[in-house]
């Protein structure tokens, strides 16, 4: 059983209701890179409202600029903002994306932002010249050991 299916959302909503700000959050998936949550509100006199958030870390080294890791992160964000999801910068050098959800959809929401999450960074972008001329390199000399032994 995934930890989805572990979620119980009436719990969720009781939280929200004891909590000060009316809102209950369980985290989903973390890892350097991102996390996924799901959260309750509760308004009265509306019904509780249900959302996904997503929170990308656009820099996983304090102070560096990885171009071609935010090159493949701008893919999940567009993906993800194209879903529906409403973005937010972080002081914490990440995006936050949330989007309101049924209580039905929570599992097949989870599945499909971690999904975009994980194709934006197998998406590698366009390689420099000097790239491909490391790499080639890097495979002929692979090549060559292989033949060797």
């Amino acid at each position: 059983m995934s930890q989805t299916e572990q979620i119980d959302t009436e719990a969720l909503i009781e939280n929200a209701k004891n909590s000060a700000d009316k809102e209950a959050y369980k985290l989903l998936d973390k890892t350097r890179s991102y996390r996924i949550g799901i959260g309750a509100r509760v308004n009265s006199p509306t019904p509780p409202a249900f959302f996904i958030e997503v929170v990308i870390t656009l820099s996983t080294e304090k102070g560096k600029v990885n171009l071609p890791r935010l090159k493949r992160m701008l893919i999940s964000l567009k993906t993800l903002q194209s879903e529906g999801y409403t973005l937010t910068y972080q002081d914490n050098n990440s995006i936050s994306y949330e989007k309101t959800i049924l209580i039905n959809e929570i599992l097949q929401q989870h599945a499909a932002a971690k999904s975009m999450i994980i194709q934006g960074r197998k998406t590698h972008p366009k390689l420099t010249r000097d790239e491909i001329t490391k790499k080639q390199t890097m495979e002929k000399k692979f090549h060559s050991e292989v033949h060797k032994a």
